[in-house]
Parts: C-alpha cells; sequence; structure tokens
C-alpha cells in the first residue's frame, strides 16, 4: 500500500488541500497519513486535535481511503521523529502547516523536509499555482496588428534601406546631432517593428512551445 502523508493546521475537511491529498488517494491503494501539527502541547489543544482527526476520519472513510491519523506537538524533534517513523512514503503533501519560528530553527520547516526526505515534498500553493498556470487560457494573437508590423517590416527593406546610401551620406553619417539621433531612432523603430513581426513565426510553423 502507497502512503501520502499530509501535514496541516487547521484540518479543515472543506479546504483545498485536504481535496488534493483525497483526489490523489482516491481509487487507488493509498493511505493517508494525517498528521496535525498542533499550536502547543497542552492537554486541551491535543484533545481537539484529535477529535478533529476523528472527524476527518469519518469522511474519508465513507470515500474508502485508508486513513491513518497522528496529533503532533509543535517540537522540531518530535515532529521529525513522527514523519520519518510514517516513511516511506510517496509523497509529503503539506497544507496549511504551522511551524513556529523555534521548529524552523530547530531543523523542521518544509525546507527541511524537502532537504532531508528522499520523497517529493510539496506544499498546496504548489500544486494550486501548477493548476492556475496550466488552467490560464492561451494568449490570442492580434492578427491585424501582426499585419501591421508585417507591412512596416516590407516597407523598411523595401523602400527605406534600398535608399541608405544616400541617407547616409545625407543625414546618417554627417557628423551632425541629428545625423545620431537619426541613427539611433531607426534602429530602435527597425528593432521593434521586425521584433513584433517575426514573434508570430513560430506560431505560422506550429514551432511554439
Amino acid at each position: 500500500m502507497k502512503r501520502i502523508i499530509f501535514i496541516d493546521s487547521t484540518w479543515d475537511i472543506n479546504s483545498q488541500a485536504l481535496q488534493y491529498a483525497l483526489k490523489a488517494a482516491k481509487g487507488t491503494d493509498t493511505e493517508i497519513a494525517c498528521v496535525f501539527l498542533a499550536a502547543d502541547d497542552s492537554t486541551e489543544t491535543i484533545g481537539k486535535a484529535g477529535a478533529t482527526l476523528d472527524s476527518v476520519r469519518e469522511n474519508f472513510s465513507s470515500e474508502g481511503i485508508g486513513i491513518s491519523s497522528h496529533v503532533v506537538a509543535p517540537d522540531a524533534e518530535a515532529f521529525m521523529t513522527k514523519i520519518n517513523g510514517l516513511m516511506p512514503a510517496s509523497l509529503v503533501l503539506i497544507g496549511d502547516a504551522a511551524f513556529t519560528n523555534e521548529m524552523k530553527k530547530a531543523g523542521a520547516s518544509v525546507e527541511a523536509l524537502k532537504d532531508k526526505l528522499t520523497c517529493p515534498v510539496t506544499t498546496a500553493d504548489s500544486i494550486h499555482a501548477a493548476h492556475s498556470e496550466k488552467a490560464a487560457p492561451a494568449k490570442k494573437t492580434n492578427w491585424f496588428v501582426w499585419v501591421l508590423y508585417a507591412i512596416g517590416s516590407a516597407l523598411m527593406y523595401g523602400v527605406f534601406f534600398p535608399k541608405i546610401e544616400s541617407l547616409n551620406e545625407k543625414l546618417f553619417m554627417s557628423g551632425t546631432v541629428l545625423g545620431g539621433i537619426s541613427i539611433m531612432a531607426v534602429v530602435a523603430i527597425h528593432a521593434w517593428i521586425w521584433g513584433n513581426t517575426t514573434t508570430i513565426l513560430p506560431k505560422l510553423f506550429r514551432l511554439e512551445k
């Protein structure tokens, strides 16, 4: 049986993070090891955390998913011992986990888990960002604007550049301030027009990624 370790400090059954874990385990031979990183080590806090995980277990069990629950106090050594004891796992998913500054200083944090564990370690925020990026609609090409740039490029190469020798003699190579400004303006305008014209070429030849 595979195992996903899910670490959270709120365990809202409707949270996006928990739904990711549910989706990853549903329909597969995968157990979810629920690790509740408690806010403190008081008896009341630990008791409430245990009751919350019992409610989560009931919801997951109704989906046919195996689940184990573990409440850990905000202590770096105890936390890492618990995580190591749950290995091997195929994935460690971190939701709204409240790693205290003391835990981070003692080597218990998202970054520490990524460095110390051999399995993939990711956060719900990272998964959400990746999904949002994939779901973002591709930017459509404004063909009318591209045609204008293409016409501009054609005029540059068909009309302007054939007269470049005459323009060099009369303006560009005159050694005047106006000549210097004209050279810079022509280079910038040509680069802008030609650059915007060629951006569409990969799509025309279906070479875009």
